[in-house]
C-alpha cells in the first residue's frame, strides 16, 4: 500500500510535467549526442574525456534554470572569466565538475535559440505554429515544448540516464554575483531548483512516451520534424551544441578578449573576423523569489552535501515506484503495440555501419551503375560523424550481381565497393539521391544532396554534389560539379 501511494504521487507529477515548460529529456539527449564525436584538446585538456569523466555534473547543467539570465552570452562569459580567475590549471575535481557543468549550460543556450526562434527565422517552434497553428507560436510553444520529451522518450533509449546529478552551487552562488553585482540568488534557491528539475527528469520516465499518440495528432509536423528539420531539429541542435563546445574550450584556454560575444550564443564568434550583427535584446521574464521546494522535497531522490556543491541520486523507493507504474501502465494496456500481429520477416542482406546517429537508409536509390546489366544499391547516411567531424555524410554503393545484391551481414564502412563522403560539418551529404546521365556521356552518373552546407553561417543553402560514372566499377571520388545557392 505504501508503494501504491508514492506511486500515485509520481503519477501526479506526471501529469503536472504536461503544464512546465521543460524539454528535460530533449536536453539531456542532445548532450548525449553532442558528446559522441566532439572531439577538443586545448592546451593539456582532453576537453572530451573531461566531459565523459563528470557525467553527472553535465547533465545536470543542460537543465540549469534557476535564472533566465543563464541562458544567455553575459552569462557564459561571467562563468568562463570566473573559472580562469578562482581555478588556475591544472583543475582539481571540483573545478573539473563546474566546467562539465558549464558545457551543459551552453549546450542548452544554443539549443534553445534555434528550437524557439530566438532572433532567427524559420525555428522550429515557428515553423511548427506556422504549419499546424494556423500560425500561433505560442500554441507551438506549449505542445512543443513537453512534446519534443514525449517524442524523444517514444523513440530514443535513455539507458546512459545518469541516476545522479551534481549541482556546484557555491560556484554558481558566486557566479550570479559576480554577474548581478549583488546577491540575487541564494544557495538554497539554486538547489531547490535544480531539485525539481532532477524529479521532473525521473518523472518523465515514468511513461509520458504512452502520450505520444496524443502529441502526434496535435502535431504532425513534430512528429514528421523532429529530428531532422534543418533548424531546431534534434540534428541541428546537436550541430550548435558542438560548435559551442569547440568555442567554450577556446575560451576557457585563451580568455574572451578576442571573441565577439553578443548577446544571443548561437553569433559567438572566436578567433576570426568580428562581424557585428543587429542583434535584438529579447526581453526576458525571470523569476528572482526564493523558490519554495515541492510536495515531494523529502521523497523521491536523497540530497547530499559535497565540497562545493550538492548531489541529487534517486533513493530506493522511487526506483521501485517507477518499475511499478510502468507494470501498471503495461496492464492498463497503455502501450498498444501488441494489438497487432508482427508481419515482420528475416532479411536476406543486412547493411550497417558502426557510426551511431548515422541515419542510414534516410535516401536510397537503384540502378545499373557499372553497366554490367544488374541492380546496384546506392545508400545515404547524411547524419554520419566522425570524431569531431559532426554530420559530415556519407554515401555507400553496393553492387548487384546475377544473384542479386551480397545476401549477408555487411558493415559497408568496411565492405561497400564506393563510399563517398561529406565536406562540411552538419551538411548531411547524402539526404537525397538521384542517378542519371548528367553529362550525357552514355553513363551514369550520382546526384548527392546536402542541404543543410552553410549551417555554420545560419544559412543552409545546400549543396548538390554531381559524380560522374564511367561506365565500369569506378565512380569519380571527388564531385565532378558542385551546385550551390547563392544569397544575394
Amino acid at each position: 500500500m505504501f508503494l501504491f501511494w508514492k506511486s500515485t504521487l509520481l503519477i501526479t507529477s506526471l501529469l503536472w510535467l504536461q503544464a512546465a515548460p521543460c524539454g528535460i529529456s530533449t536536453h539531456i539527449e542532445l548532450a548525449h549526442r553532442a558528446l559522441e564525436f566532439f572531439n577538443q584538446i586545448e592546451g593539456n585538456v582532453n576537453y572530451r574525456e573531461l566531459l565523459q569523466k563528470h557525467p553527472e555534473a553535465y547533465q545536470a547543467g543542460k537543465c540549469h534554470e534557476v535564472s533566465e539570465d543563464s541562458h544567455w552570452t553575459p552569462f557564459l562569459k561571467t562563468s568562463i572569466n570566473y573559472i580562469r580567475e578562482v581555478y588556475p590549471q591544472p583543475w582539481d575535481k571540483s573545478a573539473q565538475r563546474l566546467v562539465a557543468f558549464l558545457f551543459g549550460i551552453a549546450s542548452h543556450m544554443v539549443s534553445d535559440v534555434s528550437w524557439h526562434s530566438l532572433n532567427i527565422d524559420q525555428g522550429f517552434l515557428k515553423a511548427m505554429g506556422e504549419v499546424d497553428f494556423y500560425g500561433s507560436y505560442a500554441e507551438a510553444h506549449q505542445t512543443g515544448d513537453f512534446g519534443g520529451d514525449v517524442l524523444s522518450r517514444y523513440e530514443l533509449n535513455f539507458d546512459y540516464l545518469e541516476a545522479k546529478w551534481y549541482i556546484p552551487v557555491k560556484d554558481l552562488f558566486n557566479i550570479y554575483n559576480l554577474y548581478y553585482g549583488k546577491t540575487v540568488k541564494e544557495e538554497n534557491t539554486i538547489t531547490h531548483c535544480t531539485y525539481i528539475l532532477f524529479l521532473e527528469m525521473y518523472g518523465e520516465s515514468l511513461g509520458i512516451d504512452k502520450l505520444h499518440s496524443t502529441y502526434a495528432s496535435k502535431s504532425p509536423f513534430l512528429v514528421e520534424r523532429f529530428q531532422e528539420y534543418f533548424l531546431g531539429g534534434v540534428d541541428d541542435m546537436v550541430y550548435w551544441s558542438t560548435n559551442i563546445f569547440h568555442l567554450i574550450s577556446f575560451m576557457l584556454d585563451n580568455g574572451t578578449s578576442d571573441c565577439y560575444l553578443p548577446e544571443n550564443p548561437i553569433f559567438i564568434q572566436c578567433n576570426t573576423e568580428r562581424r557585428e550583427k543587429n542583434i535584438k535584446h529579447w526581453q526576458k521574464n525571470e523569476f528572482d523569489g526564493d523558490f519554495t521546494p515541492s510536495v515531494m522535497r523529502a521523497d523521491g531522490a536523497d540530497n547530499i552535501t559535497v565540497d562545493s556543491g550538492v548531489v541529487f541520486q534517486m533513493n530506493s523507493w522511487a526506483k521501485g515506484s517507477v518499475l511499478f507504474v510502468s507494470n501498471v501502465m503495461d496492464a492498463m494496456n497503455m502501450n498498444f503495440t501488441g494489438q497487432y500481429p508482427n508481419h515482420i520477416t528475416s532479411p536476406s542482406n543486412s547493411y550497417f555501419v558502426s557510426s551511431p546517429y548515422a541515419r542510414l537508409g534516410w535516401a536510397m536509390v537503384t540502378a545499373d551503375l557499372n553497366g554490367d546489366g544488374h541492380g546496384d544499391l546506392v545508400v545515404g547516411a547524411p547524419g554520419y560523424s566522425t570524431l569531431g567531424h559532426v554530420q559530415i555524410g556519407r554515401v555507400f554503393i553496393v553492387y548487384g550481381s546475377a544473384s542479386g545484391l551480397p545476401p549477408a551481414k555487411m558493415d559497408l564502412d568496411k565492405d561497400a565497393d564506393v563510399v563517398l563522403e561529406g565536406y562540411e560539418n552538419s551538411g548531411r551529404f547524402g539526404s537525397s539521391l538521384a542517378v542519371l546521365d548528367f553529362n550525357l556521356d552514355g553513363h551514369l552518373d550520382v546526384a548527392v544532396g546536402a542541404p543543410s552546407v552553410g549551417s555554420q553561417y545560419l544559412r543552409y543553402t545546400g549543396s548538390v554534389y554531381v559524380f560522374y560514372g564511367s561506365g565500369g566499377a569506378d565512380l569519380s571520388s571527388q564531385p565532378n560539379v558542385t551546385i550551390t545557392c547563392r544569397m544575394s
